[in-house]
């Protein structure tokens, strides 16, 4: 099961993240969310990655993308194989561009340090959404 840690909140930098989902036990999710991961570490996590996002320029003929971003971490925060990478809506072209954009700001921005340790169970795996139809020009 996935739980979404993003409590609606939106980074002011370059994208705005949609969220942190972090795979966790079905017993972890009984749990309120500040019991699993606190707020100060999701946010951190998303400011990390948000300041190192250097959005391409987005016109509103490319539509929205909406970039989808899997990856599994070491107890250090390091990122552990490849992240796999989805993209939906918009044009191909906005799809790719924006991909590979969002995929340097998470490799930029590893080893995920901010993570709290002793849960490493709970944020192990992680996907990240990323919504740029709000920077349409």
């Amino acid at each position: 099961m996935l739980m979404d840690l993003s409590h609606g909140n939106k980074s002011i930098a370059a994208v705005i993240m949609l969220g942190t989902i972090l795979a966790c036990a079905p017993e972890v999710l009984a749990q309120p969310v500040d019991a699993v991961i606190s707020d100060k570490s999701a946010v951190d996590l998303q400011r990390a990655i948000a300041s190192s996002f250097n959005v391409p320029p987005v016109r509103a003929s490319d539509g929205g993308v909406v970039i989808t971003i899997h990856l599994w971490l070491d107890k250090t925060g390091a990122i552990v194989g490849s992240p796999k990478v989805t993209a939906s809506g918009g044009t191909e072209a906005a799809r790719k561009r924006l991909s590979a954009a969002a995929l340097r700001a998470v490799r930029r921005s590893a080893p995920f340090t901010m993570l709290p340790k002793e849960k490493y169970d709970v944020w192990k795996e992680v996907v990240l959404n990323f919504d740029t139809s709000g920077f349409a020009q």
